[in-house]
């Protein structure tokens, strides 16, 4: 990540894992993602619950640049928008440190949001990473044709 600008200096998050929440409400961090999302043992990350049903992780860099864009955009949705989004994003929002084993604690209420219990599935999405309960992700990728949006950005 470079800290001037917060833009990834990689590939960025790609690539799906298969994961699982301890009782205890603790995730580990997937390999692919390590170097990227938590550098240093005892970073911090955001989680944040997204209405479409799942929860993203972000370092703190990314989330901070994130804010930044937000506010830039205030103009265009309008102040109290802007500031209603900015309260709902803040309340379901999560701030984690990562422990020596780099694992994450996600609380109870954040998980029950997002419908995840043991089994976690978590994805690389560009600049974030995505967690989903598995039955939630089948349903929500499903509802779409997502070839046809990947043709029309040109990537085949």
């Amino acid at each position: 990540m470079n800290a001037q600008d917060g833009t990834l200096k990689s590939a960025g998050f790609i690539g799906k894992s298969e994961n699982k929440v301890d009782a205890k409400g603790r995730l580990s961090i997937p390999p692919a993602f390590k170097k990227i999302l938590v550098p240093d043992a005892e970073d911090e990350l955001v989680i944040q619950y997204v209405p479409s049903g799942h929860l993203l992780l972000f370092n703190c860099e990314q989330y901070s640049k994130m804010q930044k864009d937000i506010m830039d955009r205030g103009h265009i949705i309008g102040k109290e928008k802007m500031w209603k989004t900015i309260h709902r994003l803040s309340e379901h929002s999560h701030l984690s440190s990562v422990d020596s084993q780099r694992r994450i604690t996600i609380p109870a209420w954040l998980l029950k949001m997002a419908g995840i219990s043991k089994q976690v599935l978590t994805f690389g999405a560009f600049d974030r990473v995505s967690l989903w309960a598995p039955e939630k992700y089948d349903e929500w990728i499903s509802d779409s044709d997502i070839d046809d949006t990947i043709s029309d950005l040109g990537l085949f």
